[in-house]
């Protein structure tokens, strides 16, 4: 039977975080962006069998180098919030929301993580996937070759990858599972490699990974994601963006499968649950909820139930207690 096993760390300290990332994951030099600012990292890792999966956050942002040079892995990320720069082998990525990023060559990784910034991210042995190109794990290479590095998380399989990545992370704990679902991880981890080889867009499909997102796109989305609590019309964004509201419009749709609107609601939704899990305060749920630009309690509420499944008050209850 599959072995899993589930940690959860907060750190303030780099040092300390190398120290808890060799000792459950791997050796990462990581570092503050300013130093002489803060550093914040939260993560949730989770492994099993020969897989890693781990949720991260960051208020401060943070450099880390890492390498694999005696193992064959690559790596999957799923950028949620703020902004992401990889650096591996010959390429060179920048990688914003609802965007994910394939690392074919980890022997040599170098990232930079903006300030607010999380990810949900995998580590995938080679062997892992060989079974499912038909192929010894020395023959995998060449069909590996065609996956694409940069694609939008909205791109055909892609989103489904990403959510059941999301359930296996939170089905690793064995001891919450009931005794006849305990194979649940195992399957769905055996599931998500097969989707990953069958789902992932390559270089010659009909599903070719869309342009770098355009300019004035960026603009936007990195107004919002500093701006996130203040009130702004689609007008104001979009001169804010460079662009006309039609081709602001469109370009949501577009690249990212949304509206203005839809994505700042959910930002501003994000932005509350992060606060209810690590918020240092003992602000109401109701002052939160005000502070990111949400007046009407009720309408939070039902917005927040239909985007994670569960109350704000809920969410509150699985905050970390200070030990």
């Amino acid at each position: 039977m599959a072995q899993y096993k589930l940690h959860k760390f907060s750190s303030e300290d780099e040092l300390e975080t190398q120290t808890i990332s060799e000792a459950v994951f791997r050796p990462a030099e990581i570092n503050r962006l300013d130093k002489s600012g803060p550093f914040d990292i939260r993560a949730d890792i989770a492994s099993i069998q020969s897989t890693t999966l781990w949720k991260s956050s960051s208020r401060s942002g943070y450099r880390a180098r890492y390498g694999c040079p005696k193992h064959r892995q690559l790596e999957l990320h799923f950028i949620e919030k703020g902004k992401f720069e990889f650096q591996a082998a010959d390429e060179q990525i920048e990688a914003l929301p609802r965007s994910a990023v394939l690392l074919k060559d980890t022997r040599k990784v170098a990232l930079l993580a903006s300030p607010g910034s999380s990810k949900l991210s995998m580590v995938i042995q080679v062997d892992q996937v060989a079974p499912h190109f038909n192929s010894s794990r020395d023959n995998v290479g060449p069909g590996l070759a065609s996956f694409l590095s940069h694609i939008q998380v909205d791109a055909l399989g892609v989103g489904m990858i990403h959510q059941l990545a999301t359930h296996l992370l939170h089905s690793a704990d064995a001891e919450a599972l009931p005794e006849d679902a305990i194979r649940t991880p195992a399957l769905i981890h055996d599931a998500l490699m097969m989707m990953f080889v069958g789902f992932w867009p390559k270089a010659n499909s009909v599903a070719e990974a869309p342009a770098a997102l355009p300019r004035h796109l960026e603009r936007a989305i990195d107004w919002l994601q500093h701006h996130a609590e203040e009130d702004v019309s689609i007008e104001q964004l979009a001169r804010l963006s460079g662009a006309s509201i039609r081709s602001l419009q469109n370009s949501f749709r577009h690249y990212l499968s949304t509206t203005p609107n839809t994505y700042i609601l959910q930002l501003r939704l994000a932005r509350v649950h992060d606060e209810l899990l690590h918020g240092a305060g003992n602000d109401s749920i109701e002052k939160i909820a005000s502070r990111w630009g949400f007046g009407h309690m009720g309408y939070f509420a039902a917005r927040y139930r239909e985007l994670y499944g569960r109350s704000p008050s809920a969410t509150r209850r699985d905050k970390p207690q200070p030990k």
